[in-house]
Parts: structure tokens; C-alpha cells; sequence
């Protein structure tokens, strides 16, 4: 199928606006059909092939589309009608088989698994040339799939058929003519769910029910266009020299920027110049801060000027000392007279110490003379007591001794002081004639060492007289040191102001050389561009004609991938066009029985892309439905049937082959399809085979038939298999229709049976056929009277108001006699009658019964084809 349709699909591309390329590329595809179905979308393997094959063949491919097979010679012209199939080793034949296939009625009976389907595969492999359940399977090679397994071989079918001159000619595989000559049982189940799909999916769905789902799912797995990463439409070197030659426009934009760069430095120098002082050049600048080879900059000097350390400062004052001086001789005055009181009062301290000692021992002797230890309630005067007295009155001299205490503390501090400053002098001043009076750590300073530096030393002034030069003269020198720090604190604002300087220096300087180096680089990289990407640039030139070729690819299939996807998503409405009115035929013929409001006015077909499947009905011709919403699942079975049938009827197809099909249809409309088919004349002049697995079916079918008809079809039975691996076939089977049956059992003499099966023709003959003639002539309305609610209707009661009816006077069929009279024949005058009890005699089981008279046998079957044969 994807063969067939993929090369109609070719007939549409000798259009005008179709380039060579595309047809180029569509021949290529044809010509590797079978390695590209089975490839998928998964990872790029059907793009990955089409590429690789279109880049090893271009050059040799033709842009000439090939015409369909059907410009055939005059002697290979289509048949009107099939005549015989020899098949095997095929699917399940294991061995030749020969099917005679000449009547204008074949049918085939046989339960599941019994081959028929390898028999309409045979008929499907010789008229297509192909079989789509292999496709559906995705079997790459079709022989596979159509070998025999037992015997693990194939031989293609032989099928002859008539043309329209009477020959007979061997048939020719043309998918194009026979097509729909197919009907399907899956196609219809498929269908039968078209309404609960989306829109989008519903025209799918009419392209799998004439088989083209297969068709559809190959045409989906092309991708829209070709990914750049199956194809080069640049080129590799082309896009690397693209990538230098970049590097080389923005070496040049390095070239250009760099330069305007220079200009906005030299700008930025001679602001900076400037700036430090006004009519300068930054060179100039330059120089004077950082120096050169032969001089020193301004910034060095001043650095090396702040590195030098500064004396460190004496914080020695002369009114300082001089107060110090003041001071201890003042204190040492006080000491020595305070001594001197003190020791004019020796007598009295004697006694305050006596009285502190008496004093102090009380908590330990509270109750005892400290002295005699005699009680104190002895003693005339009690002596803690009266030393408290004593104490009180000697309080001025605890007073003054505590003066002469704090006087020498201070006097100490003070003398302490004073013999640092002596040794500040001594450690400032070299060969020093205080450093005879210099206190060591270790020892005390005194009174002695204050009054010798009050003595005059051999130059006749005192040590006091040389010790105030010194700390006059320290004290000037740190006054130079106070100046010399205020004078490094100007230097060190200077110096951070100049290193700024220094610092924009720096900073101009190195975008200077930044950019000079660029400038240097991009000189060379475009001076030396040729030179390096010679090859590279003939690599380029070589490779131009591959990267035009794949850009002729790339465009080619994008356009015929879009054609593609047009074509397949058109089918659905190329295939149902104008069938509305027959499909609506077809349908109402299917469903006779029911109501004008249940019969269909129109049907719209899904013709486009979301398009839905719409209905109307008669009583409101109108208003359209959903089928979903008001149709059972058998009448849109019956929709999907009627629509197939239009497209063999539409198409004028020679033969109408049903496998299994109207099993997928419930069992209302079962009788009315095969009334459809073989009463109606829709298909009078058309072949029709069809297998079915249903007996009754395959039995209905025969009694459905005139006698005559059904004895010129053929009627083959699948038998289940035995032992042996091949299909079982019964070409001669017992026939199922009643007549003819009768008749042959008649002619071998089997009475019995030939009654039997006479009572069964009677009961469908009156049942189907009177009956219905009745109600087209007459009044078809009967009293019947059952034995029960379920019983069956009783043949003589329908059998004589049958007959009451067609007696009537006003029974407008003017031939009646020819249903009358056999009827008559059959029924007699009464229920007595021989003709009757021997027909009841016939379907039931008695002994020792006489024997039935063959006369009279013979006259029944008479009636009965008779009756058959007028109806």
C-alpha cells in the first residue's frame, strides 16, 4: 500500500511549479522505499539515510517521473471478473492448492484459524501486489511474511481472470485498479470509533478505512526539514575561515578602537600635566616626579628625606626644674625642723610610745596589769585607761610625726625625679660633669646627694648651675624637634599628593602600552591573514560545490516533505468525494426495517482537516448530529461499510471481496446486508466473494439466493486442521440451500431427508420471502395465534393466511398464480392433506412408518422450486 500510494503521489509532481530537484529527490525515495519505511524519526535514522543517499547519488539521479503501470498493452487490459487462483506454498499453504473462482458468487465458510484469511491474502498479493497487513506488521520484505513457515518457502499466487472480451488472462497486480476491491472487518472496527476521536484524527481515520493508515504513519516519520546536524549547508572550512576571518574584523575594530584610545590617553596625559602645573608636559612631569637614569625624582627625594629618624625629644623643661629644685629645698627645710621639734619633745614621744604599747596589748590582757600582771581591780589606777588619756593629750605630736612622714615620702619622689633629669643630661651630653651624680638603680638618692649638687665643682659653678644649662639647652633642641615634625607632616601631604600624580601616571602609562600592543597585535594579524589561512581559504573554495549540493537537498526536501504531508492529509477527502448520496443509499438499505426518523437524509463526510463526520435525518433533512451522540455502534459499522461499498461501486471495480467483514456488523442488520448484497442490484452485475466464519451466516446467504443462483455460485468449506499443516479445503460441500438440497438428496434417493429439508425450504421460503411479497401486493398484516410467548410462529398457520391473502380478489399482483398455485400445491385444502402430512412427516422420527410415496415427494419439491423460482 505504501508502494502504490507513494507512487500515485509521484503523478502529482509533473506540475509546473514542482522543481527538477524535488522530482530528483522524490525518485530517490521511490527508489529506496523498502530500506525506508521501516526507519523512523528516533534519533534521525530516516533523515540520516535519506541524507547519506541523496549526497552518494545526486548527480545521477533522474528528474523524470516514471507513469503509473497502468499504461498497460491492449491484451493486459483490466478483467471484468476473476476465474481461478492457484496458491502455495503461501502463508498457511503448505502445498498448491487451485480455487475455482467462476462464478459471479463465491463463498467461503470456515470457523477461525482455518485459512481464510491466507486464501484473501493470496487474492489481495495478486491484485495489489502487496499485502498491508505485512506492511502493518513492518515486515521490510513481504516474501518473509508470505513464506510458508512448515515448509519455509513462497511462491507468488496465480491468479487468471476474464477480460471484457470473454478471454481468460493471467491478472496483473495494480493497486490502482483494485484497491477497493477489498472490504474489511478491521477497517470497519477501525472505524466504528471515528466519532470519539478528535476532529483532527477523524480524517485519519477515513484513510485507515480504505487501508491507508500504513501510508499515513510513513509520511508522518518524515521530519519537516533537514536538521543541521544531518547535513552541512555551510561547510566546515567555510564556517572556520567565517570564525578567522571574524577574529580578523575585530582585529581591525582593535586596530580602529586602539587608535581613537591613543587619542583620548594623550588627552588624559596632557590634562594630568596640567593639573601638577599649569604650561607643563607630561614627559616633563614624568621626569620631575619618577625620575630618570641620571636624576632622582621629586618622589624618591622626599621618600628618603621621610625615612630619616628625628631626635628623640628630652621633654626636659628649665621652669620645671627649677620648681622641682624649689620644691625639695623647701621640703627638706620643713623635715628638718619638724625633726628638730620632735626631737625637743623626745621625752613625751618616749611616753606616747608607752602608752601606744599599753594600748595594743589590751585585747590580749584585758584584765591585768600589762606591767604586773596584778588584777585591775587591785591597782589604784587602771593603765588602759590612763593611757588613753595620755594619748589624747600627746595627739599634736602623732600629728607631726605623720607630717615628717608624708614630707620625706614626697621629698623622695621628688629627688627621684630630679636624678632623672641627671640622667637624661648625662645620656644626651658626652663627657659630662654630672655623671659624677648620676644614682645608679640600685641605690638611693639622699639629702647628701641633693646638698653636693649645690657645691661648686672646679670650675666654680655649682652641679645645680651645669645641670640647668644642660636642661636649657635640651629643652631648646626640642623645640627643633617639634619644628622638624611639623615640617615632615607638610612633606608627607606633599608626597601623597605626588604619588597620586604618580599613580594617574602609572595608570596612562599602562593603557598606553595595552593599547600599542593591541595595535601591534592586529598590524600583524591582518598583514599576516592570507599568508596563515591560505589553505584554509582554498579548502573553502574546493568545498562550495558540496555546500551548494546539500543546500539544493535541504530545499528540495523541505518543499517535497510539505507536498508530501498535503497529498496524505488530501486522500481522505480524494477517497469519499461525491459518495455522500450512495453512502446514504446503502446505509438506509442496511437499516429497512427502521423508522423514516432513524433513515439518513445526508451524511457529510470529514473532507479537511478538523471536519467531523455529520448526519441528518429524514423527518429533518436539516439538522446535522453528531453520530456519536445519536447513532449505536452497529449503525455507524454500517455508515463505515456503506461508505466502502460507494468507493467499489463509485470505482467501477470489477470484484467485491469481503473478508469476514459483515461479522463485524450486529446481528439486526445482518439480514438486511445480505439482502443488500445479493436481493438489491446495486451489486447484480458485480463478483462478489466474501468468507465468513458464522455457519448461519454462510446458510442465511444460500436461502437468501434463488435456487438456481445459489446452485451457479461456489461454495468452499475451511476445515480445522488435523494432524498436517496445510489449509484443509472442502470444494465440493453440502450444499445450504434447502431446494438445492432437497433435490440432491431427492436424486439419491434419500426421501426422508429430501422432506426434511423441504419443510426447512417451506418454513424460509414463507417466513422471508411470501411474507414480504404479500406486503408489496397486498395487505401484509397477519393474525397469528402462538402456543406460548416464546413459540415459534407455526408454518401451516402462516402458510394458509399466506395463501388466504394472495387469493383475495384485490390482490394487485396480476401473475399471483405463479406464488398462488405452488403455495396451494404445498398447503392443500386442509391440514389433512397428503402433501402437508408429508411434509411434517419428513421432520420428525417415527417406526415402522410406510414408506413415503417419491411421487409425491417429487411434487413438493416441484412447488417448492417452483415458488422460488417465481419469488
Amino acid at each position: 500500500m505504501i508502494h502504490a500510494e507513494y507512487l500515485r503521489f509521484l503523478q502529482t509532481l509533473n506540475e509546473g511549479t514542482v522543481t527538477d530537484d524535488e522530482r530528483k529527490l522524490a525518485n530517490l525515495i521511490v527508489q529506496n522505499l523498502d530500506d525506508l519505511i521501516p526507519l523512523g524519526t528516533h534519533q534521525g535514522q530516516r533523515i540520516r539515510a535519506v541524507v547519506q543517499l541523496a549526497q552518494n547519488n545526486w548527480n545521477n539521479l533522474s528528474a523524470e517521473i516514471q507513469p503509473l503501470s497502468e499504461d498497460l498493452a491492449v491484451d493486459n487490459s483490466p478483467i471484468t471478473q476473476l476465474k481461478s487462483l492457484s496458491v502455495g506454498p503461501f502463508r498457511g499453504f503448505s502445498r498448491e492448492e487451485h480455487f475455482d473462482l467462476s462464478s459471479n458468487l463465491v463463498l467461503i465458510y470456515g470457523p477461525n484459524g482455518t485459512g481464510k484469511s491466507s486464501f484473501c491474502e493470496a487474492l489481495e498479493y495478486s491484485l495489489l501486489g502487496n499485502v498491508a497487513e505485512a506492511e502493518s506488521k513492518r515486515f521490510r520484505d513481504q516474501q518473509r511474511y508470505l513464506r510458508n513457515a512448515y515448509v519455509d518457502s513462497f511462491s507468488a499466487p496465480k491468479l487468471l481472470g476474464l477480460n471484457a472480451e470473454g478471454q481468460e488472462i493471467p491478472v496483473i497486480s495494480d493497486d490502482a485498479l483494485y484497491r477497493f476491491c477489498f472490504v474489511e472487518k478491521n477497517r470497519i472496527d477501525n472505524f466504528s470509533r471515528i466519532a470519539a476521536q478528535v476532529p483532527a484524527k477523524q480524517t485519519e481515520l477515513i484513510s485507515t478505512l480504505f487501508g491507508l493508515d500504513s501510508f499515513t504513519e510513513f509520511v508522518r516519520k518524515f521530519t519537516a526539514e533537514i536538521d543541521p546536524r544531518y547535513i552541512d549547508l555551510v561547510g566546515q572550512k567555510a564556517t572556520l575561515l567565517a570564525q578567522k576571518r571574524q577574529a580578523l574584523d575585530g582585529a581591525k575594530q582593535q586596530l580602529k578602537t586602539n587608535n581613537a584610545e591613543l587619542v583620548r590617553i594623550s588627552t588624559d596625559e596632557q590634562a594630568l600635566a596640567s593639573n601638577y602645573r599649569e604650561g607643563s608636559d607630561f614627559n616633563q612631569v614624568v621626569l620631575e616626579l619618577l625620575g630618570g637614569d641620571e636624576s632622582v625624582g621629586l618622589i624618591s627625594q622626599i621618600e628618603s628625606e621621610l625615612q630619616q629618624p628625628l631626635p628623640i625629644k628630652s621633654s626636659l623643661s628649665l621652669a620645671k626644674l627649677d620648681d622641682l629644685g624649689g620644691k625639695v629645698a623647701n621640703h627638706l627645710n620643713e623635715v628638718a625642723s619638724i625633726r628638730q621639734e620632735l626631737a625637743s619633745a623626745s621625752q613625751q614621744l618616749s611616753y606616747k610610745n608607752l602608752y601606744d604599747a599599753v594600748t595594743q596589748v589590751q585585747q590580749s590582757s584585758p584584765n591585768n596589769c600589762p606591767a604586773c600582771k596584778t588584777p585591775l581591780n587591785r591597782v589604784a589606777v587602771n593603765p588602759f585607761i590612763h593611757s588613753s588619756e595620755e594619748l589624747k593629750k600627746l595627739q599634736h605630736l602623732a600629728e607631726r610625726q605623720q607630717l615628717l612622714q608624708q614630707l620625706e615620702q614626697t621629698t623622695n619622689q621628688e629627688l627621684l625625679l630630679l636624678t632623672q633629669i641627671v640622667n637624661t643630661c648625662c645620656s644626651r651630653f658626652y663627657k659630662n660633669v654630672l655623671t659624677y651624680y648620676q644614682v645608679s638603680p640600685n641605690l638611693q638618692e639622699n639629702i647628701e646627694w641633693w646638698n653636693r649638687l649645690q657645691q661648686p665643682s672646679q670650675d666654680g659653678y655649682t652641679v645645680w648651675q651645669h645641670l640647668r644649662s644642660q636642661v636649657q639647652q635640651l629643652e631648646g633642641a626640642d623645640k627643633e624637634v617639634a619644628q622638624a615634625t611639623q615640617l615632615r607632616a607638610t612633606k608627607q601631604t606633599e608626597l601623597n599628593r605626588l604619588r597620586e600624580f604618580s599613580r594617574n601616571i602609572t595608570v596612562l602609562q599602562t593603557q598606553r602600552q595595552t593599547a600599542s600592543q593591541a595595535i601591534q597585535a592586529a598590524q600583524r594579524t591582518i598583514a599576516n591573514f592570507d599568508v596563515e589561512n591560505a589553505q584554509l581559504i582554498a579548502d573553502v573554495q574546493a568545498e562550495i560545490a558540496s555546500i551548494q549540493r546539500n543546500q539544493t537537498i535541504s530545499r528540495a526536501y523541505t518543499k517535497l516533505v510539505a507536498r508530501l504531508n498535503f497529498y496524505k492529509d488530501a486522500l481522505p477527502a480524494q477517497l469519499v468525494a461525491d459518495l455522500g448520496e450512495k453512502v446514504v443509499q446503502l446505509y438506509n438499505s442496511f437499516n429497512r426495517n427502521d423508522l423514516p426518523s432513524e433513515l439518513l437524509a445526508k451524511v457529510q463526510l470529514p473532507l479537511a482537516q478538523n471536519q467531523r463526520l455529520e448526519i441528518s435525518f429524514q423527518n429533518n433533512p436539516d439538522q446535522f448530529y453528531d453520530p456519536l451522540h445519536v447513532l449505536s455502534e452497529g449503525h455507524i459499522r454500517c455508515i463505515g461499510l456503506a461508505i466502502l461499498l460507494s468507493k467499489n461501486l463509485k470505482e467501477n471495480c470489477p470484484v467485491l471481496i469481503f473478508d469476514d467483514p459483515v461479522n463485524a456488523i450486529d446481528d439486526d442488520h445482518r439480514e438486511s446486508i445480505r439482502r443488500t448484497l445479493f436481493e438489491d442490484q446495486y451489486f447484480s452485475e458485480k463478483q462478489i466473494i466474501l468468507t465468513c466464519h458464522g455457519e448461519e451466516f454462510f446458510k442465511d446467504i444460500h436461502n437468501l439466493l434463488p435456487a438456481q443462483s445459489a446452485a451457479q455460485s461456489q461454495s468452499l468449506a475451511f476445515l480445522p486442521k488435523l494432524d498436517e499443516s496445510h489449509i484443509r479445503v472442502d470444494f465440493n460441500c453440502a450444499p445450504r440451500n434447502y431446494i438445492i438440497a432437497a433435490r440432491e438428496h431427492f436424486d439419491r434417493n434419500e426421501v426422508r431427508e429430501a422432506l426434511s429439508k423441504s419443510r426447512k425450504a417451506m418454513e424460509s421460503l414463507t417466513k422471508g420471502k411470501v411474507w414480504r411479497y404479500v406486503s408489496k401486493f397486498g395487505d401484509g398484516n397477519l393474525s397469528l395465534k402462538l402456543r406460548s410467548h416464546n413459540a415459534p410462529i407455526e408454518l401451516r398457520n402462516l402458510s394458509e393466511q399466506l395463501k388466504a391473502k394472495i387469493g383475495k380478489a384485490n390482490f394487485s399482483d396480476p401473475d399471483k398464480s405463479k406464488i398462488f398455485d405452488p403455495l396451494n400445491s404445498l398447503v392443500g385444502m386442509s391440514g389433512d392433506s397428503r402433501e402437508w402430512r408429508y411434509l411434517n412427516k419428513g421432520t420428525h422420527e417415527e417406526n415402522d412408518r410406510a414408506e413415503f410415496d417419491r411421487n409425491t415427494v417429487s411434487t413438493i419439491i416441484l412447488a417448492l422450486e417452483s415458488l422460488d423460482q417465481a419469488l
